[in-house]
């Protein structure tokens, strides 16, 4: 009779190696739908992921906030990863350090300080009166 330890050491590889081969698949499709854009052979109704527009506003002008946390995302998440890797057997830390989550935290908020400050400088106040229209020419 097999060991009932072994069994699970073989149920936990089988497991890993199952989701991995998910989150690869996964991703491959995700970088097709980037890289063609479409699954359409149609132009006029194109379907995919633009990221055109990934660190600009809604204007089109480049956002600083934006940038920065995407770079300071990578930047962590990549640090994570070799930490990970380093250690011997590979393991997750069992805590992350704080200076990482402080990072991410200034980040997100400097982010999310940029979006609410945009968002009050575009509302038009109540003391104004509405734009009135120009009259129709005769």
């Amino acid at each position: 009779m097999p060991d009932i330890h072994n069994i699970f050491i073989i149920l936990a590889l089988v497991i890993g190696c199952t989701l991995t081969i998910f989150v690869a698949v996964l991703e491959i499709f995700l970088l097709i739908f980037i890289w063609e854009g479409t699954w359409n052979s149609k132009s006029d109704k194109r379907r995919g992921i633009n990221i055109d527009m990934l660190i600009s506003e809604s204007t089109g002008d480049a956002s600083l906030a934006r940038f920065q946390l995407l770079i300071f995302t990578f930047v962590i998440s990549m640090s994570l990863v070799l930490i990970v890797a380093s250690n011997q057997p590979p393991s997750f830390p069992k805590i992350i350090p704080d200076q990482i989550l402080g990072l991410l935290g200034i980040s997100s908020t400097s982010y999310v300080l940029g979006k609410a400050l945009q968002t009050q400088v575009k509302t038009p106040s109540n003391d104004e009166p509405p734009p009135t229209d120009p009259p129709p020419p005769e």
